[in-house]
């Protein structure tokens, strides 16, 4: 690489994080509010089809009470969605939850270790069933 496509490669990068945190905190500012005019979610219920009659919007407003209420402290219902999140490769769901995360509290390390933790059941999970391992046996395995 060329030292002028090293610069803005540089460059492409800085920009792409930086619209990447942008995007966050409008994300993380909007999954937090609640419409005044009570016509739903700013990001969601524009795309919800009429036929749900607004029960999506009703669903995805409740998220937030489900993840400052649930069975774990939020940082760790963030942490958790996170590790869903890098495993089901949604990049839309990996920026609004690592902004979550990190507004919870979560360090880079617990980031990082959440991703982690999704690529190694990946892994795990593609051994596994590429070489067909026997479920019942697993089952066993793992019974108490």
């Amino acid at each position: 690489m060329t030292s002028i496509s090293s610069s803005l490669y540089f460059h492409m990068r800085t920009t792409m994080k930086s619209l990447k945190t942008l995007l966050v905190a409008i994300l993380i500012g909007y999954s937090s509010m609640s419409v005044a005019d009570g016509h739903g979610h700013p990001i969601f219920t524009p795309m919800e089809p009429k036929s749900m009659s607004g029960a999506f919007t009703k669903f995805v407003k409740a998220q937030s009470a489900f993840w400052q209420n649930g069975p774990f402290e939020p940082k760790i219902m963030y942490l958790m969605s996170l590790s869903a999140a890098a495993g089901m490769k949604c990049e839309y769901c990996i920026i609004a939850t690592t902004g979550m995360a990190k507004k919870a509290g979560a360090t880079d390390e617990e980031i990082k270790g959440a991703v982690m933790a999704a690529g190694i059941m990946a892994l795990n999970s593609t051994m596994l069933y590429g070489n067909q391992f026997d479920l019942d046996k697993l089952k066993k395995m793992f019974s108490q």
